[in-house]
């Protein structure tokens, strides 16, 4: 098994917290400065049966990226604050779940967030109801509505026919006129991305013999690059046993260097049962840093 490095500036919080391991040569180099010299970010992590077990966590984590929630607003901004996507498009929350659609360019104009995934698409859908029968009509499978819950109602996120999430951030409202597949003139990086997801259930950390995807190793991770594609970051996100749990994980940096983020959800593609040889999973809101351009 690999040796790690524990960093130092965890933030746990919630009915479960627990220590974040990372790889040797993972807190790799970052525009330009070695590992040495990079700033490790403070890491906030939470999991439990329902959303107040994850709450302070969360609000925690909104406080370290600062206020206001910048929602829809254009620049110019002080480049202070965050963004924040919940999935519900608004008051009171919309329950369509939309086909798969890859890139997802619904929130790149507006916060600044274009989202991918190597499969047929990113959906956004109640665990069950709604217009079109919800995530389990949409993977067809009837077990889905009790599997998942959302920690901000209705919807979730999901890709479809992959485990497999790209967060790549702009400036937003640098092209008002943005038409589909196109993106914002203006690249940008942040300082800190977190998000909740829903049904975590393998155990945190490496599995038996230091192997991943073994039904004994953890689902679920999160990875973080810089502008150059260097891995800046990464850890597993803390499980919960049951159905329809919940589990948060985000780092914050001093500086805004985080590019790119991967996340994998589950240790396959929805569709199949979630059961003791496959975890399947969603996410919910993700919160993130105001897009700083990089030039």
């Amino acid at each position: 098994m690999k040796r790690h490095v524990l960093l130092n500036r965890v933030l746990g919080v919630g009915l479960l917290a627990v220590t974040v391991l990372v790889p040797v040569g993972q807190a790799a180099q970052a525009q330009g400065k070695k590992s040495k010299d990079l700033v490790p970010p403070i890491i906030f992590q939470a999991a439990g049966p329902i959303a107040a077990s994850i709450q302070s966590t969360v609000d925690a984590f909104r406080a370290a990226l600062g206020d206001p929630n910048n929602g829809n607003n254009p620049p110019p901004l002080d480049r202070s604050g965050r963004r924040e996507i919940n999935w519900d498009g608004g008051n009171p929350p919309v329950d369509i779940t939309t086909a798969p659609v890859t890139p997802f360019n619904f929130f790149l104009n507006t916060r600044g967030g274009q989202f991918t995934t190597p499969g047929a698409g990113l959906s956004q859908g109640p665990a069950s109801g709604g217009p079109q029968g919800g995530l389990e009509v949409l993977f067809n499978n009837p077990t889905y509505g009790a599997t998942f819950s959302a920690f901000s109602p209705l919807r979730l996120f999901t890709p479809v026919d992959s485990n497999i999430t790209e967060a790549l951030f702009f400036v937003p409202g640098a092209n008002p006129n943005l038409q589909p597949g196109a993106n914002p003139a203006q690249p940008a990086t942040v300082r800190g991305f977190g998000a909740v997801f829903t049904d975590v259930d393998k155990p945190n950390g490496i599995g038996r013999g230091g192997r991943r995807g073994n039904t004994r190793g953890a689902s679920t991770l999160m990875e973080y690059f810089d502008v150059d594609g260097r891995l800046i970051f990464s850890s597993f996100v803390p499980p919960s046993p049951g159905d329809a749990s919940l589990s948060f994980f985000g780092i914050v940096f001093d500086e805004p260097l985080i590019a790119r983020v991967r996340i994998t959800t589950g240790d396959t593609a929805p569709g199949p049962d979630d059961d003791e040889k496959r975890d399947i999973v969603m996410m919910d809101d993700f919160i993130y840093g105001e897009p700083q351009p990089l030039f």
